[in-house]
């Protein structure tokens, strides 16, 4: 596990572990074999985008960006909090043959810069405007995991005419929202240093892993609460929660009650990790969505 020199406590530490265990490299094999929710295998690598480039936002930082495939509609896949694009390589290649899929780096994630102020969830919903804006997408389909829901979800109420459809998975529209039972158990539980791994590797400050994690844990502890805003969403929307997820199956129904018309799917023996341990279950959930609606 990281040195943590500003740890949280409680469920939140919890979360952290969850969140830094799940991104780029799969922790040490079990002693004893375990359920597939209970595990974090990394994902599989992402090949080689189309194009790639930085969009300098309205405060002066660059933010990430990289797109796979050439064809087809639009879809953006954002990562969770601590994550970077690396975390949708089981995703990536089963949407590319269909569709143009952007990945975007949350500020401070990955290869986009931050410049140390709080962050804030609401600002990077304005970052993915300022994205597709700069790329011309007047519109697209949102996918997001965890941290990456609740910005799709700012998006939906924001900035409705650049959200044609979303879905959110293990995502949180207020701070009273984790199950305290399964954060206690694999695979949140599960120690591991593939978060700051990853960071170091791809970001233009790697020395600055401790206060950007502190930074993500501060901006868990604050945000969101925006349960009032989601009535305003018009875009249909598929709000997805694992069965064992960190994000308790309640207050997954709160968000679809307060969002006209979505639908809630909850994956059975599933994690919050969906996307890495059982990738084929959530792909087709994703697509079979879209194609519906």
């Amino acid at each position: 596990m990281q040195k943590i020199t500003t740890a949280p406590t409680g469920w939140a530490m919890c979360l952290a572990l969850a969140i830094c265990a799940s991104l780029s490299l799969a922790p040490a094999g079990p002693a004893m074999a375990q359920a597939s929710w209970e595990t974090v295998p990394a994902p599989a690598p992402l090949p080689a985008p189309a194009a790639s480039g930085m969009v300098a936002t309205a405060d002066d930082e660059q933010v990430y960006y990289e797109i796979h495939g050439t064809t087809g509609d639009w879809i953006i896949f954002l990562h969770g909090g601590t994550g970077t694009a690396l975390s949708w390589g089981n995703q990536v290649p089963a949407f590319a043959g269909h569709n143009r899929v952007l990945l975007i780096e949350s500020r401070g994630h990955g290869r986009s810069s931050w410049n140390g102020d709080p962050l804030h969830y609401e600002r990077m919903a304005d970052d993915v405007v300022a994205v597709m804006d700069a790329l011309a997408i007047p519109a697209a389909d949102i996918v997001g995991w965890s941290d990456g829901g609740d910005i799709a979800m700012i998006m939906g109420f924001k900035y409705p005419d650049h959200v044609r459809r979303f879905v959110t998975f293990g995502s949180n529209a207020d701070t009273n929202a984790y199950d305290a039972d399964n954060l206690a158990r694999p695979p949140y539980t599960i120690k591991s240093s593939r978060a700051e791994d990853a960071y170091r590797a791809v970001s233009p400050t790697p020395d600055r892993w401790e206060s950007f994690r502190d930074a993500v844990y501060d901006m868990w502890h604050r945000e969101p609460h925006m349960l009032g805003d989601l009535p305003a969403i018009t875009a249909p929307a598929l709000i997805a929660v694992g069965q064992y997820d960190a994000i308790s199956v309640a207050h997954s129904q709160a968000i679809v009650d307060a969002i006209p018309g979505a639908e809630l799917a909850v994956m059975p023996e599933a994690s919050h990790y969906m996307p890495l341990h059982a990738p084929e279950a959530f792909n087709t959930a994703v697509k079979d969505f879209l194609d519906r609606q």
